[in-house]
């Protein structure tokens, strides 16, 4: 199986730059800008509280979908060939508490992001998004109530023997999962697979509307599941443990209430982006473009991308949002390097990129050797 190539922008390893650079986060915006970087000559250390490098792509997604043996493959080809550094079981310490977020289990080391503004010349935080939405419906908080992720990322993770982790338990229990996205259908097949008794999906909206699109619907009725659209959850119903789910349906005659048993209940309805210090990094004036050298921060030589700058999105979309940062955060340490910062181009503000290259080739890419 083919290794994915993140350093896809040079065919060799080019000479050392002289420059370090940090990032934090190793899922698919962070490991695009370790690619980008590291074709440029510059040593890439990346950090990340998983056990391997490729975030919620490796430990989220099923394997079906993306084989984590080519994730695995290409990170260590970074390694070897491009002398990319990964620091696993570590996390950057933020403003959220430890183990407030999935992953976190992994974590045996903490280290503070101002030790890393001092090691490194340059840091690119793309940390992910690792926390769900949640319902907030009253009985939420009952055992037996679960997100899409603290579902998934079990399944996953459980192989690489953490404390507390293991692969969910639904074997012959009635499974009810709240979402029509790819984490809802792949909550619903997986719950399927591990035995459940019954798996039933709600949608507030119709068939049509859902963000996986009706051929994942129909997959899904032909292996058993069953669907209901236009229903919006009320409740969890149970008293030590959820007993079933409420939830207004939209019919011809009006809304009705109506009710469904389940010993587990899975709201797989996304996730929310967690960067470290975000009101100090001022991320909220990066997203709006009022910055005058793109994705980077408050801080000088702190980046940001993917995720933690945009909300959770698509891998591509991601892979994208990190590309664009490394060539932001190269040119700022080539210019640096020469004290010619100012020669900045003012028409680099984040509103105005997101047009320069919509699928084409990057035109500030480094050169291949030997062209």
């Amino acid at each position: 199986m083919e290794a994915m190539n993140f350093n896809f922008l040079c065919d060799e390893p080019p000479p050392p730059s002289g420059a370090s650079v940090g990032i934090v986060g190793a899922g698919p915006s962070g490991l695009a800008a370790a690619g980008y970087l590291s074709c440029l000559g510059h040593a890439v250390e990346v950090y990340d509280k998983m056990p391997k490098p490729g975030g919620l792509m490796l430990f989220g997604i099923p394997g079906h979908r993306i084989p984590s043996a080519r994730i695995e493959a290409g990170t260590l080809r970074m390694a070897r060939r491009y002398g990319v550094v990964f620091h696993t079981h570590t996390k950057i310490c933020c403003s959220a508490p430890l183990f407030e977020e999935e992953g976190d289990h992994f974590c045996t080391d903490v280290k503070g992001l101002g030790d890393m503004v001092k090691k490194h010349d340059a840091i690119m935080i793309a940390t992910g998004s690792w926390r769900s939405r949640r319902l907030e419906v009253p009985g939420e908080e009952l055992p037996g109530v679960c997100s899409g992720l603290e579902f998934l990322f079990p399944i996953r993770a459980a192989r690489y023997c953490a404390p507390g982790v293991k692969a969910p338990d639904v074997a012959g229990k009635r499974v009810v999962v709240v979402g029509a996205g790819h984490s809802a259908v792949d909550v619903a097949h997986g719950a399927a697979a591990l035995g459940a008794a019954g798996v039933d999906m709600l949608y507030r909206r119709t068939r049509a509307e859902a963000p996986c699109g009706s051929l994942e619907i129909e997959r899904l009725e032909a292996s058993g599941v069953r669907w209901h659209e236009g229903c919006a959850p009320t409740r969890v119903l149970g008293g030590d443990r959820a007993a079933g789910i409420e939830f207004r349906r939209r019919t011809p005659r009006g809304e009705e209430i109506e009710t469904l048993p389940a010993d587990v209940v899975v709201t797989a309805i996304g996730e929310v982006a967690t960067p470290p210090f975000a009101k100090e990094l001022g991320l909220e004036s990066v997203r709006k473009g009022e910055v005058r050298w793109l994705n980077m921060t408050a801080i000088e030589n702190v980046f940001v991308a993917g995720d933690a700058l945009t909300g959770p999105s698509k891998i591509g979309k991601a892979v994208y949002s990190g590309l664009r940062a490394a060539r932001s955060l190269g040119n700022w340490l080539e210019l640096k390097a020469q004290n010619r910062q100012t020669e900045f181009s003012g028409d680099e503000f984040i509103s105005r990129e997101a047009d320069r290259f919509p699928g084409g080739q990057f035109k500030d890419a480094p050169r291949v050797r030997g062209l």
